[in-house]
């Protein structure tokens, strides 16, 4: 197996991480609001909080906080952040990273032991490079977990959703943007 061809294989296979499934996105494109969340909140007056949710009133459509005593009315917010993890960009990261090293390093190691007549085990080569990269995206997942991510949420566009699960019935608000 050439070097080009192992090369174009690991591309082919540090890609596949950004390919999207459809099947896996959400119906609406809407972030769903679940009791229990963090969210950032600016209001339309300047204060600023930061609060766990507790549920949401549909009419009017208020945001109830752990924090404040009242409900904080969709109207008055000017942006609103949730939090969320940074788990999946760490795993993409770390694997790209570790994986690319990996792969750097194998090859020289493997081209110094074939003594100038070329690497003969690009297969092991190519395995060692996967098992470093799924290692890699490992590791990124943690430390990845341990930084949170805001994601800014439009307030103006948010919609509530009703649902019976198997818990009983369940009650959110889903904001698309």
């Amino acid at each position: 197996m050439s070097c080009r061809s192992v090369v174009l294989l690991a591309c082919c296979v540090l890609c596949i991480p950004f390919t999207g499934i459809a099947g896996q996105a959400e119906q609406h494109g809407g972030v769903v609001l679940r009791p229990g969340q963090t969210l950032r909140v600016r209001l339309a007056d300047g204060q600023r909080f930061e609060a766990k949710l507790v549920g949401v009133d549909s009419n009017p459509l208020v945001l109830r906080f752990v924090q404040a005593p009242l409900g904080v009315p969709i109207s008055s917010i000017d942006s609103l952040w949730l939090r969320r993890r940074g788990t999946g960009r760490g795993a993409i990261i770390g694997g790209i990273v570790v994986g690319a090293a990996s792969f750097a390093f194998l090859a020289l190691v493997c081209n110094a032991f074939s003594e100038g007549n070329g690497c003969e085990s690009w297969g092991a080569v190519a395995g060692l490079t996967l098992v470093g990269g799924g290692a890699g995206a490992l590791v990124g997942a943690g430390i990845g977990s341990l930084f949170p991510r805001w994601q800014r949420v439009d307030p103006q566009r948010a919609t509530i959703s009703l649902g019976v699960g198997n818990l009983g019935v369940r009650a959110g608000a889903r904001i698309r943007f």
